[in-house]
């Protein structure tokens, strides 16, 4: 109960307030774009940097993560497009935005401020972890099958361009620019002009008050609408299934470290991310059912994450 009154409640309080205001004339839609992009391309990628450069990072870094996380995330991802084809009878398409949206969390803006809540710059470290692969399989694989849909069984040389550009897109993404750049400066030992450390610890301690108030002035664009029998079934595999499927692959699969379990378990708990939305208003598909999972997983992450994290940090023991 302690957990979740320190840690999760002044989280959600905050995107609340994002929303609140949101609601108001105070916050146009320009401004709430501005604010995005203050904190994806300044605020963040400047606190992964002061984060990473300070870290002391272990002798012995447990990338099994990777697999522990992306394996049952995987297998979720199936399952969604499963039930999508056989018991919705949703073209591949559609489909393919259904199990994005059963899989694909909002890790940046809503995951980083929480995992440094809960367990710190080591958890943190964990979280990068999983940050840097996840665009990269759950946004490449549902963009994969559209275009496999849209020409009729796809070509090799359009699939290897869609992997090409991912990873383009990965590697100038600014919070991995932001982390690597911030490990590299540590492990060069180079320290930090006294006004450059004082404005770097200022966008730090500004990022994830601003990241939460974006979630919430973001979720004010978006509406209901569409089968909402199908975005139910979305979000029970995000926030139920999917966490339950990373922490027993965490914990008996791969044995890891409680921490990093704890930390992998709340990223796969994470309500369904915007991009989700981005994806299926590019190809103009599943975008009513889409747009209402991510608020129905936003409102029902409120219980789920609230449980999940006091649960985990009396776990840890921290």
């Amino acid at each position: 109960m302690q957990a979740t009154i320190e840690i999760v409640l002044p989280v959600f309080a905050m995107i609340l307030c994002g929303f609140v205001v949101g609601k108001t004339p105070l916050l146009s839609a320009e401004g709430i774009k501005g604010i995005n992009n203050f904190v994806f391309y300044v605020a963040i990628p400047a606190l992964l940097f002061r984060s990473m450069s300070t870290l002391k990072v272990p002798e012995t870094v447990d990338g099994s993560i990777i697999p522990a996380f992306f394996i049952p995330a995987l297998g979720v991802f199936l399952l969604g497009i499963l039930i999508a084809r056989l018991a919705l009878r949703l073209n591949l398409d559609q489909a393919a935005i259904f199990a994005m949206g059963s899989t694909f969390g909002n890790n940046v803006l809503m995951g980083i401020p929480l995992i440094l809540l809960a367990f710190g710059e080591e958890g943190l470290l964990a979280h990068l972890f999983i940050i840097s692969f996840h665009p990269l399989i759950l946004v490449t694989i549902p963009t994969l099958l559209i275009e496999i849909q849209r020409s009729g069984g796809g070509d090799r040389k359009s699939v290897w361009m869609i992997i090409g550009k991912a990873l383009y897109s990965l590697l100038k993404h600014p919070v991995i620019f932001g982390m690597l750049a911030g490990l590299l400066w540590g492990w060069a030992g180079l320290g930090l002009w006294k006004p450059v450390e004082t404005f770097a610890d200022m966008l730090k301690s500004a990022a994830g008050p601003a990241a939460l108030f974006a979630v919430g002035a973001t979720m004010t664009t978006f509406s209901i609408g569409g089968n909402i029998a199908h975005s139910v079934m979305m979000v029970v595999l995000k926030l139920i299934v999917l966490p339950a499927a990373v922490f027993a692959s965490c914990l008996y699969v791969f044995e890891m470290d409680p921490i990093w379990t704890a930390v992998a378990t709340i990223a796969a708990a994470l309500p369904s991310g915007v991009n989700v939305y981005l994806l299926a208003t590019r190809y103009d598909v599943y975008v009513a059912r889409s747009t209402t999972s991510i608020l129905i997983s936003a409102a029902a992450s409120v219980v789920t994450l609230s449980l999940l994290v006091g649960f985990l940090v009396t776990w840890v023991g921290k």
